[in-house]
């Protein structure tokens, strides 16, 4: 008897796409199944699906002659604008997003690359559920064999675990994408001065507003009414697959980390981010055919600025297309798509580690 995962493959409902390749502000809905909550706007802002080219040069001057507030309350968030630390190695500039109000209970704070190391196990708040010998932050429901049979499909009778999982959202995202050459022109230089020849170009994937991604999870083992133990057994390999998911959940939303700034290639990524972990039943096609809810975890991801996302190409600026920019936008607001391809390679390494088969009659 094998052990199975089973994963839904996200949809992309409706993807903008921007349309000027120096600087544009991008807004986009990708597909949810089930609520995220009775909004799905994070942010809480009413805005239309589509690009926009912005003017971003550099000033000094207050608007109007009047003095620029240190801060702006929408919509339940605080936006302030704050110097980068970096200036020349990314953007002069960092938009920050902070909750008006406390952050609700069951809500927690969570930055750069911690995502990997959210384990599921008792600690963090987790709403724990007690299956045999093992705690577990996703339930572990157990399916009499004659069940069993009835439940799941013909291409299923041999399995005796699976682990359902899905990314999903229905949220705007809002994301500025800014064109810097490489090497930058030093500051202060004189107007006499030759600027620098661009080698490479640094494409800034900028979040302006917050964004929420959820990572829907159940499991379901096969019942053993003589051996308890392998039911419990059971459990602990699909919550081994849950523990994989949910690395590759948090690694998906930063992207990748392979930036090389010898050859002028690569992506790197600061994401911070609120999250927290909840109980809900869903569907899922291939048990009871859609019909019936089973129980599982939702994690909740809302991505805040100062979240940003860098590519570098080994081109001038002048030369980056507009599908280079497309494809940057889908890595990073296609979320579903990249899970579904990196979880599936992390999860056959899994089983090649941990076995695919159960052992013993």
């Amino acid at each position: 008897m094998r052990f199975g995962y089973w994963q839904r493959g996200g949809r992309v409902q409706r993807v903008s796409r921007c349309a000027q390749a120096m600087c544009m502000a991008l807004t986009l809905v990708v597909a949810c199944a089930g609520e995220l909550n009775a909004q799905q706007n994070t942010a809480g802002l009413e805005d239309k699906v589509g690009h926009r080219r912005i003017d971003l040069a550099p000033t000094t001057q207050p608007v109007n002659g009047a003095r620029l507030p240190v801060s702006v309350d929408l919509s339940g968030w605080t936006y302030r604008a704050v110097k980068s630390p970096n200036p020349r190695d990314g953007v002069p500039w960092e938009l920050v997003a902070t909750p008006t109000e406390k952050i609700p209970e069951g809500w927690q704070r969570g930055r750069g690359g911690e995502g990997a190391n959210l384990a599921l196990n008792a600690g963090r708040g987790d709403v724990i559920v007690q299956h045999g010998a093992i705690n577990s932050p996703i339930p572990i429901v157990e399916v009499p064999e004659v069940l069993w049979k009835q439940w799941f499909p013909a291409n299923m009778q041999d399995v005796v675990g699976v682990h359902f999982h899905e990314v999903v959202t229905s949220d705007v995202a809002r994301v500025l994408f800014t064109l810097h050459k490489i090497p930058p022109d030093e500051p202060g230089s004189p107007a006499t001065s030759k600027p620098a020849e661009a080698r490479g170009t640094r494409i800034e994937a900028t979040l302006l507003t917050p964004v929420a991604f959820c990572l829907d999870q159940s499991i379901v083992v096969r019942q053993d009414a003589k051996k308890k133990e392998a039911s419990i057994r059971r459990g602990q390999h699909e919550l081994g697959h849950a523990g994989v998911s949910q690395q590759v959940f948090f690694a998906t939303l930063a992207g990748p980390q392979d930036w090389d700034p010898k050859y002028l290639t690569g992506r790197r990524s600061r994401i911070e981010y609120y999250w927290k972990r909840e109980r809900l039943g869903r569907n899922w096609d291939e048990f009871r055919t859609g019909k019936g809810e089973l129980a599982g975890t939702r994690t909740v991801v809302v991505l805040v600025p100062p979240t940003r996302w860098s590519l570098m190409l080994p081109i001038p600026p002048e030369r980056v297309t507009q599908k280079q920019i497309d494809e940057f936008n889908d890595a990073i607001v296609g979320a579903p798509r990249v899970f579904n391809s990196l979880d599936a390679a992390a999860q056959e390494k899994f089983h090649a580690t941990h076995g695919a088969f159960e052992d013993g009659p």
